[in-house]
């Protein structure tokens, strides 16, 4: 039997060395965490769907293989996570536009997990942003994650909120203007 703490031990293990792109260079560890609390706060506790947004970036990430999601989290998380994984052998700007056009596509689990993984996204990008990024790359973030929300469709109305309201914050922090809605 699966269980959250063996998958976090995972993803710590697999990140472990890692920092997020912000300049305090926070463990990475922290946002595949704030991801299942994001969830956890919203009302989803299926432990299957917090263990996949434990493990969402692991094999994008990491070396990690998916064969240790699987003996760590079962197939089903392993499904998940590979519907979140980019593709690592295309361009920036390619995996990008696959996001967007992949995610009406996306399981109705592993679309929660990108709402999730989007809102902590965009809220580092005021909390703490990456070092080199300028506001104006900061700003195409943001346009960018509203694309892939709208394409995510009517997902958890309680989440999507949270994403217009951080989003709201976020460009007006950037831009001191209205911010485009998602």
């Amino acid at each position: 039997m699966q269980d959250t703490l063996q998958v976090l031990e995972l993803a710590e293990a697999w990140h472990q060395g890692q920092t997020r792109k912000g300049i305090r260079c926070e463990p990475f560890i922290h946002h595949p965490l704030r991801v299942a609390s994001l969830l956890i706060e919203n009302g989803i506790f299926d432990e299957n769907i917090r263990m996949a947004a434990l493990l969402h970036d692991i094999l994008e990430d990491t070396l990690c293989p998916p064969e240790a999601v699987r003996e760590a989290a079962g197939d089903q998380v392993l499904a998940w996570v590979l519907e979140l994984t980019d593709r690592k052998d295309l361009l920036k700007s390619e995996r990008k536009q696959m996001q967007v056009e992949r995610a009406e596509m996306l399981s109705p689990e592993a679309k929660l997990i990108r709402l999730a993984d989007k809102i902590d996204n965009v809220d580092s990008l005021e909390q703490d942003p990456p070092a080199s990024w300028s506001y104006q790359r900061r700003r195409d973030y943001v346009a960018w994650a509203n694309r892939v929300v709208k394409q995510l469709g009517n997902i958890h109305p309680g989440m999507q909120a949270r994403y217009r309201d951080t989003q709201a914050r976020v460009w007006a922090h950037l831009t001191g203007d209205v911010p485009p809605h998602p």
